[in-house]
C-alpha cells in the first residue's frame, strides 16, 4: 500500500446538501447519525448508517441517490484506509496463503490414500492384487466424482470476497455515473460560465451546474485515491487527471489548494506507473506544477503560520521533484560499476581499496596443495563410483575363477 506522509495534502470532504434535496425523516436521521460517527472516525459504523440510508432511498424512490452514495463510498474508503494502516495490508495475503496451505495439505492427504509403496508380492497373490487394485480404482473414481460435485456446490461459497477498496471503488464509480448524467441535464446553466467558475475554494453558489461539477470532481478525487491505495496506479492516474481537469475549470490556480493537491496526487500515480517509462517525465511535470501552485498561493498568504507550513511543504515537494528528475537507471549503473570495479580490483566509489581478485589468486595455491577430503556419507557421486568399482572387481574375480 502507498503510505502518504505529511507531504500529501489531505482533502476533507464534508457533506453539504447543496441541492436541498428532500429526504424522508428516517433518511435524514440516518445521515445525521452517520455524520457523527464519521466525525468520530467510526468509519465502519458510519458506513452502515449511510448504506441503510441508500437502501431506504432506493426503496422509496426506485432509484439511487448520488449524494448518499458519495457519503457511503467516502466512508467505505476511509474504513479501508484505517484497516490497511492497522494490518499493514497483509491480512488478505495471509488469508490467501492459509487457504493455499490448507488445499495443499488436502491434496497431500489424498495422494497418501491413493498410492501405496510396498515390496513385490508373491506370484500366487498377483491375481488377487490386480482385482483389488481395479476395485480400488473404481472406488477412487466414484469418490473423486463425488468430491467434484461437492466442490461445484461449494464453489459459490469459496469465491473470494471483495476487498473494502474494491467495494468503495464500485460505489464511487456508480456515484460518478449518476453525477455525470445529472450534469448532462443542466448543461445550459454552464454555457455562459467563464473559467474559473469560483474565485476561491470555499465559495458558495446556487448554480446547479457548478455544484454538480464540484461533486463530480470530488468523486473523481476519491476514485483516484482508492486506486492509489489499492496500487492500481494506471486507473488512479486516469481518475486523478479527470479530477484535475474539472478543478482547473472550477478554481483559481493562483489560490486553490485543491489544484495543488491534484497536481501532487497525479504526480504520485504517474510515478508508480512503472510499465510506461515515459510517464515519469509527466510525473515530474505535475510535481513542478504543484510546487508553482503552492508558491503562488503562499505569495498571497497573510497568516504567518500558514506561510511557514507552505514553505515547509515546498521544500518537501522540491525534494520529491529532484528525485523524479534523476534518471533511475543512473543509480543502477553506478551500483553495477562499483561491482565491476570490485571484481577487477579497482577501488570502488566507497573508497574500498581491497582487491578481491588478488585475494582470490593468493588463495589458489593453498587450495591446490590441499588434499581432497573424504567424501561425505551422503555424497551420491562417490557412492556410485564405489559401487561401480566393486562390481568391476567382482566380475574380474569371477573371470579368474573360470
Amino acid at each position: 500500500m502507498v503510505r502518504k506522509k505529511k507531504v500529501i495534502l489531505r482533502y476533507k470532504l464534508e457533506y453539504r446538501s447543496e441541492l436541498n434535496m428532500a429526504y424522508s425523516d428516517g433518511i435524514n436521521e440516518l445521515v445525521a447519525e452517520g455524520a457523527k460517527l464519521y466525525a468520530a472516525k467510526e468509519f465502519d459504523d458510519a458506513s452502515e448508517k449511510y448504506a441503510e440510508a441508500c437502501e431506504n432511498y432506493s426503496n422509496e424512490h426506485g432509484e439511487e441517490d448520488a449524494d448518499l452514495l458519495l457519503l457511503y463510498g467516502k466512508s467505505l474508503f476511509q474504513s479501508a484506509v484505517l484497516k490497511s494502516e492497522v494490518f499493514g495490508g497483509t491480512a488478505t495475503n495471509e488469508e490467501k496463503e492459509e487457504k493455499e496451505d490448507e488445499s495443499k495439505e488436502k491434496e497431500e492427504q489424498e495422494d497418501d490414500g491413493n498410492f501405496q509403496f510396498c515390496d513385490d508380492a508373491p506370484l500366487a497373490e498377483e491375481e488377487d492384487d490386480e482385482n483389488s487394485g481395479v476395485a480400488a480404482e473404481e472406488e477412487e473414481e466414484e469418490r473423486e466424482s463425488g468430491n467434484d460435485a461437492d466442490k461445484d456446490e461449494e464453489a459459490p461459497q469459496e469465491e473470494e470476497e471483495q476487498s473494502d477498496f474494491e467495494v468503495a471503488w464500485e460505489i464511487l464509480d456508480l456515484t460518478r455515473s449518476l453525477f455525470e448524467k445529472k450534469l448532462e441535464n443542466v448543461q445550459k446553466q454552464g454555457e455562459n460560465l467563464k473559467s474559473p467558475y469560483l474565485s476561491k475554494d470555499n465559495e458558495e453558489t446556487d448554480n446547479e451546474f457548478i455544484i454538480l461539477t464540484k461533486k463530480l470532481s470530488e468523486t473523481y478525487d476519491l476514485l483516484g485515491e482508492v486506486s492509489l491505495e489499492a496500487e492500481n496506479f494506471a486507473q488512479s492516474a486516469i481518475d486523478l487527471q479527470n479530477c484535475l481537469d474539472l478543478r482547473l475549470k472550477l478554481y483559481n490556480p493562483e489560490n486553490s489548494s485543491l489544484i495543488s493537491e491534484s497536481h501532487y496526487k497525479l504526480s504520485l500515480a504517474l510515478e508508480f506507473c512503472v510499465d510506461d517509462p515515459e510517464l515519469r517525465s509527466k510525473a515530474c511535470e505535475q510535481m513542478r506544477l504543484a510546487i508553482e501552485s503552492v508558491k503562488d498561493r503562499n505569495s498571497k498568504e497573510k497568516d504567518p503560520a500558514k506561510r511557514k507550513d507552505n514553505d515547509d511543504l515546498v521544500q518537501d515537494l522540491e525534494v520529491r521533484y529532484q528525485e523524479l528528475e534523476r534518471d533511475p537507471t543512473e543509480d543502477l549503473k553506478n551500483e553495477q560499476m562499483n561491482i565491476i570495479k570490485g571484481i577487477l580490483g579497482a577501488p570502488s566509489d566507497d573508497g574500498d581499496d581491497k582487491s578481491p581478485v588478488a585475494n582470490l589468486v593468493n588463495d589458489l595455491s593453498s587450495i591446490v596443495k590441499k588434499k581432497p577430503e573424504k567424501p561425505a556419507v551422503n555424497d551420491l557421486t562417490s557412492m556410485v563410483k564405489k559401487r561401480k568399482s566393486s562390481s568391476k572387481t567382482g566380475e574380474s574375480s569371477k573371470k579368474s575363477k573360470k
